[in-house]
Parts: structure tokens; C-alpha cells; sequence
């Protein structure tokens, strides 16, 4: 079925409803967290405490420094991945603690 000039895909009509409740970064945070493993494999997501994702920063802890050492060279890499699982530049900084 053919679209006319005022009809919108379901996907605008959510993202124009949590931008104008102010709901956007909450919705997108969720997002991150709920694709975590998908994302980074099990071994990662099982060594990680919380995941957070605050005006473009996300921000990972983990349990190990071992795997924060190794994940720091990487920061571009997962930027990227998520960025494209969410199809939107969600993340321009990595940080880990």
C-alpha cells in the first residue's frame, strides 16, 4: 500500500513522541543496554557491572581491569558497532570504569 503526503512510518511517529516528552536519551540508553550482548559477546557483557549512555558518553564498568585494559583500544570499534545496531550516532565517546 502506497503511502499519501501525511501518513508517517511508525518508527517517526515514536521518535517525534519521545523527543517531544523528552524521553529520547532514556529510550535510547535502554536500547544500548538491552543490545549489550548481542553487541559485545557473552564474555564481555557477563564482566560488566552497568552500562549507561548519557549525551553521547557511554560509559562502561566493568569487573575486570584486565578486560578494561584490553576494551580501551577498541573504544572507536564499539562506538561504531552500536551506532550502526542502533541505525542513529548515539555514541561519540567511550568511557570505561
Amino acid at each position: 500500500m502506497k503511502r499519501t503526503e501525511n501518513e508517517e512510518t511508525f518508527g517517526g511517529v515514536l521518535n517525534r513522541l519521545l523527543k517531544a516528552y523528552g524521553l529520547e536519551d532514556g529510550y535510547h540508553a535502554a536500547a544500548v543496554i538491552t543490545h549489550w550482548e548481542k553487541l559485545m559477546g557473552t564474555a564481555v557483557a557477563k564482566r560488566t557491572k552497568e552500562v549507561k549512555l548519557n549525551k553521547g558518553t557511554l560509559t562502561i564498568y566493568l569487573e575486570s581491569a584486565s578486560l578494561r585494559q584490553e576494551l580501551s583500544f577498541s573504544k572507536e570499534k564499539i562506538a561504531e558497532k552500536i551506532n550502526a545496531e542502533m541505525d542513529m550516532n548515539l555514541v561519540q565517546r567511550v568511557e570505561f570504569r
